[in-house]
């Protein structure tokens, strides 16, 4: 008995490893597509189960060192100055490096600009999303904006945002790119979850980088649980990233008093019908394979969805390993 009990545990314990093995090459592996080569905390903090199935429970940072130094020595990865990429991949390393020197500035000046906009009427958190928040911004792109507005006036905040944003000349339009705040993405602070939950999505969210409103952004990832399909090690941020800052006393009375001003029952409804007509009109959104949500819960435009592109590149490369 004492023989087949050490069997078992033997065969549990391989066929764990082998699973840890195979989401410690996936993570690599997609991140890879994005062209971002990663930490070992990186590996552990973001290691993915990419079925979205949640059938690898969270194991220690040791763990996942210890299964990159076996990956390493079978050379399907490489482990170069700290960071770990496929074979032949070194390159990427050098070019995350560069990236992330010109994202520190892009990352000051738009959380600056976000603390402009944290007076604006019915705004409860502004968070960067996109290749900035993951310190990859290059010259010439502009900032995701993830916003979360008050529950009942989000067609109203779209609009008193947008129009501040257009009046400091920082909002993205046309030809307008460069460091200009990219409005693509709206949720109210009731309804937090976001509808496309996928496995870029869950990578999307996970780094995401708040600036104003971190007790919203703790309750964004409660809504968000789902993500943990995903990632197993996905838990609730502690602390806020460095250019963080919390509403102030003063800041959130101006808030309110300007809040009391409008006619939220009047006025709501009818800027509804306006901005879903003009919505409709936009070309942009009847393109193939494009994800519109217009509803009174959440504001996404995403004519062309970066996840099913990542997904084709990630698959090709695990199945070339």
């Amino acid at each position: 008995m004492e023989s087949l009990r050490g069997q078992v545990g033997r065969v549990t314990q391989y066929w764990l490893a082998t699973m840890l093995q195979k989401a410690v090459l996936a993570t690599i592996a997609y991140y890879d597509a994005l062209e971002y080569p990663v930490t070992e905390f990186e590996v552990w903090k973001h290691l993915l189960t990419p079925e979205g199935e949640g059938a690898l429970a969270p194991v220690s940072l040791l763990a996942v060192i210890q299964s990159l130094n076996e990956l390493a020595a079978t050379g399907r990865i490489i482990a170069t100055d700290g960071f770990y990429t496929l074979a032949e991949r070194q390159k990427l390393i050098v070019e995350r490096l560069r990236l992330e020197k010109e994202a520190v500035t892009k990352l000051k000046r738009a959380s600056r600009l976000m603390r402009w906009c944290g007076w604006v009427p019915f705004v409860r958190m502004l968070a960067i999303t996109g290749s900035l928040s993951m310190k990859r911004g290059d010259k010439g792109s502009d900032w995701d904006f993830f916003v979360v507005l008050s529950d009942g006036a989000i067609w109203t905040g779209r609009l008193l945002l947008t129009a501040w944003l257009e009046l400091l000349g920082q909002r993205r339009h046309g030809k307008e790119v460069r460091d200009r705040a990219c409005l693509n993405c709206y949720v109210t602070d009731r309804h937090m979850e976001i509808p496309l939950r996928d496995l870029y999505s869950s990578h999307e969210y996970r780094f995401m980088y708040p600036v104003i409103g971190l007790s919203t952004f703790r309750s964004f990832e409660i809504a968000n649980r789902w993500i943990h399909r995903y990632r197993p090690h996905f838990s609730l941020t502690e602390i806020g990233p460095l250019f963080a800052r919390p509403f102030s006393s003063q800041l959130l009375r101006l808030q309110r008093f300007l809040e009391r001003l409008f006619p939220l029952a009047w006025l709501e409804p009818r800027l509804a019908q306006f901005q879903k007509k003009k919505i409709e009109r936009n070309p942009k959104t009847q393109i193939v394979g494009s994800f519109i949500e217009a509803s009174d819960q959440a504001l996404i435009f995403l004519p062309e969805p970066k996840g099913p592109q990542i997904f084709e590149r990630f698959k090709e490369r695990l199945s070339h390993l």
